[in-house]
């Protein structure tokens, strides 16, 4: 952990400015906000802070809470930090993993969402103490609290947004989410409560006291941190894949986008209500937008991952809370850049430059809606489409798109047996694994799980492996399409690989940033993998000594050497979910915000090509037999890559 008591220089960006799109939102600013707003120094304080900072609460008393939950590596904590000395005052140990935290009107308790423990913490602010929990159905995250101080609103990983009773610890009330929610908030006057619902790309409008869902925005993309004027008609919405903020007139429900330079996750409004603060988690950045044009009028580089962001007690300055373990303290004139000194004579003209090199084209499309995940059996690609709630057929002898089978709510992972008779189609939303016969093309049955399915894997054409957003991997007999056992899981996975070796499962548990390495037969786990970061998509290399993992948040491809478990990694230019391996021994990586392919060699850990596919490429294949890599892309396609 980094400890960093100077300011940091305000520096020239390498991200381009985003103009906004033109609008005039109104707000009614408080007489505490009203008062001159003192100029910056044009830099950037910052504190360090260890354990990864997430979630921050601010007092008007000039301290604030921020979480520590360390990625699971260590028990969790909730810093008290001293807003005018920028220093740890306490630390107040609490449950695993702590994420996000509020305090009551009064500020005499504060309320921390203890994710890997299942439960709400209560701290006692007088004694910075820990002193009671609130246990939760599932791991909890994203927390509110009535104006009364009664009512506690908790999402967790259930996909479920639960009303407590604060004083008896009891659930009074739920509403069913479409996807986990990371993000709540209610408005000032306590009337309505807006959930995030990310993966959902929604954000409901929720009477609390009623539990109804008064209005739903769609988005798209992945919604994350909001904030809302003072006079309640604007809400704003961080999007952090569709790199925009959402600007939604509640009076009539019609939104404005306003473009980021990358994905935005943490979100406030500060300098007295003027300007809106956005962390681009995958830049390393914050946006500053004028709320008033919608304009950017810079960004300020922090490095590392910012998270969450908090308004200071004084109305004008922001809290960016860091993943690489700091706290940044932004005024509302900080890093500027300096006026350049006057420039040079001009040198002679250069020469004219080559012509660009031509953007790799080696890959035919075919179209397909919602593709995503991808199985072949000989002339023919499976491919699920989640917006169709089935599979796709296409013949890979002619690149065509010839059929559909039903399966179910939002077809994700797909497996196909040795033979080319059965599928195996995890269905998200319908709790379930649709078995399809082959030869008929058509769904014979399903097999019901606990909790969203995603990944599946199987062995010997008998045993299925499939985890859920419950934080379990089950092991599914299919001759009696019993699960027949389960293994907990530190958090969601969204990727499994069988080993060759027909004993082992590795497990990439998203979120948590690890690689399990699993006996299946014991349903065991073996080793452990700390990678750090988001690991997804994975390959295995034909000697069985290298683990390839691609990571989501790392933006690199990890290399885990099995015999000792020591791990290096290649940069890649973005964030890879999808992985595979081809038989001429290249990685092929898909980059999924960034619309690209990159094909590493791991004998020199290079990337030896780059191929432009747009969209958002999601799972990759290998068709073996006409040397080519099948990509699926979220939006509306797929592409079969030709080998080099």
């Amino acid at each position: 952990m980094r400890r960093l008591t100077s300011s940091i220089a305000a520096a020239a960006l390498g991200l381009a400015l985003a103009a906004g799109c033109q609008n005039s939102p109104t707000d009614q600013t408080s007489s505490a906000l009203e008062k001159p707003v003192p100029p910056g120094d044009g830099t950037v304080a910052r504190m360090p802070l260890p354990g990864s900072p997430e979630g921050i609460a601010v007092a008007p008393g000039g301290f604030a809470y921020v979480t520590q939950p360390d990625h699971g590596n260590s028990p969790g904590r909730v810093a008290r930090v001293d807003l005018s000395t920028h220093t740890i005052t306490a630390e107040i140990p609490v449950g695993m993993v702590p994420s996000l935290v509020v305090f009551n009107t009064t500020h005499t308790r504060a309320y921390v969402s203890n994710q890997w423990s299942d439960n709400v913490g209560i701290i006692d602010v007088a004694s910075n103490t820990q002193i009671d929990i609130i246990p939760t159905i599932g791991d909890p995250f994203a927390l509110a609290i009535s104006p009364d101080g009664n009512t506690l609103l908790v999402t967790t990983n259930v996909n479920e947004l639960f009303k407590i009773d604060v004083g008896s610890k009891s659930i009074v009330g739920t509403i069913a989410l479409p996807a986990t929610s990371h993000h709540i908030l209610m408005d000032g006057g306590g009337h309505y409560l807006y959930v995030a619902t990310r993966d959902g790309g929604t954000v409901m409008e929720v009477d609390w006291r009623a539990m109804q869902v008064n209005r739903t925005f769609t988005f798209g993309g992945r919604t994350q941190d909001m904030a809302i004027s003072l006079d309640e008609q604007q809400l704003y919405v961080a999007n952090e894949i569709n790199n925009v903020v959402h600007v939604v007139d509640l009076r009539t429900g019609e939104f404005t986008n306003v473009p980021l330079v990358s994905g935005g996750e943490g979100l406030a409004i500060g300098n007295a209500g003027n300007h809106l603060y956005v962390g681009l988690v995958f830049a390393g950045g914050v946006q500053v937008i004028d709320r008033k044009t919608l304009r950017t009028i810079r960004i300020i580089p922090v490095g590392g991952a910012p998270r969450e962001i908090a308004l200071d007690y004084n109305g004008n300055d922001v809290l960016v809370g860091n993943e690489a373990s700091m706290i940044d303290f932004i005024e509302p004139m900080d890093s500027l850049v300096p006026a350049p000194p006057p420039p040079p004579p001009p040198p002679p003209p250069p020469p004219p430059p080559p012509p660009p090199v031509p953007p790799d084209t080696g890959y035919t499309r075919v179209g397909v809606s919602g593709a995503f995940g991808p199985a072949i059996f000989h002339d023919v690609a499976y491919i699920t489409q989640t917006l169709s709630n089935g599979v796709g057929k296409v013949d890979l002898t002619t690149d065509t798109y010839t059929g559909f089978i039903g399966a179910g709510n939002d077809a994700c992972g797909i497996v196909v047996n040795s033979t080319g008779t059965r599928a195996y189609v995890a269905n998200q939303f319908s709790d379930n694994v649709s078995i399809i016969d082959l030869t008929t093309n058509r769904a014979i049955g399903t097999i019901p799980l606990t909790g969203d399915p995603l990944p599946v894997a199987m062995t010997n054409d008998t045993t299925l492996f499939v985890t859920t957003n419950a934080n379990r991997l089950f092991k599914i007999n299919l001759p009696t399409n019993a699960v027949i056992g389960s293994l907990d899981l530190p958090a969601t996975s969204h990727h499994l690989l069988v080993h060759p070796n027909g004993n082992l499962l590795y497990v990439a548990t998203r979120d948590a940033g690890t690689v399990l390495e699993v006996n299946w037969h014991t349903m065991a786990v073996a080793r452990t993998f700390t990678l750090g970061g988001r690991p997804q998509g994975m390959a295995i290399s034909a000697d069985h000594n290298e683990l390839y993992v691609a990571n989501e948040l790392s933006n690199v491809l990890q290399i885990i050497w099995l015999p000792t478990g020591s791990i290096d990694a290649v940069p890649l230019a973005g964030g890879g979910e999808g992985l595979a391996l081809n038989p001429d021994g290249k990685l092929y990586v898909g980059l999924v915000f960034n619309g690209e392919v990159q094909v590493v060699d791991p004998a020199t850990s290079t990337v030896v090509r780059t191929i432009t596919v747009g969209g958002t490429p999601r799972e990759l294949t290998i068709d073996a037999s006409r040397n080519r890599v099948l990509v699926t892309n979220e939006a509306g396609w797929i592409d079969l890559i030709r080998a080099h």
